[in-house]
């Protein structure tokens, strides 16, 4: 029997629902790098995150932020178990409410990510993304467009390598 990491891994959402619908618990398990099944399937997306978030999981402070909620958030200047800040998750989800709230509660707009595989400021991830509506937010409090790592582009021109000439042009101006 595959565990949920599994299933979610392999992109399987019947398998997921077949999996809660048995063991409802499953939907509150970690991996091993501590990471949320919840979190785990936001970074898979589509089905996967659907079939996972419809098992109404428990929700801790990241999970929220995925979910779509903007209370009951994380620290501004807390980091998830992969290296990333609420910002930043917030940027991934779209979530411009909780991007709000986190800013307004102190978190700083140009932090960088310590991901092994992202090392990228929430501009970054909105660019990744395609979270315009997050990008505004973080503009609006300071961050800034032309911030960029030894390993990463500008956000404005990974933007328009994703083709989103709007955001990259947001970025530009």
């Amino acid at each position: 029997m595959s565990t949920i990491f599994e299933l979610i891994d392999a992109g399987d959402a019947e398998g997921i629902r077949a999996l809660l619908s048995r063991d409802p618990d499953a939907a509150a398990a970690h991996d091993t790098q501590g990471l949320t099944a919840l979190m785990r399937a936001s970074y898979r997306g589509g089905a996967v995150f659907d079939a996972v978030l419809e098992s109404d999981p428990p929700l801790e402070p990241f999970d929220r932020i995925v979910a779509g909620k903007s209370d009951g958030l994380p620290a501004p200047d807390a980091w998830s178990a992969d290296g990333f800040t609420p910002l930043h998750i917030a940027a991934f989800a779209r979530n411009a409410d909780a991007a709000r709230a986190l800013l307004e509660a102190g978190a700083d707009p140009n932090v960088i990510a310590r991901a092994s595989f992202a090392t990228v400021t929430p501009l970054g991830t909105c660019a990744f993304a395609g979270a315009n509506d997050v990008a505004r937010v973080l503009l609006e409090f300071g961050a800034d467009p032309e911030l960029a790592t030894s390993r990463e582009a500008r956000p404005a021109a990974v933007a328009r390598a994703n083709g989103n000439d709007e955001l990259a042009r947001l970025l530009e101006s």
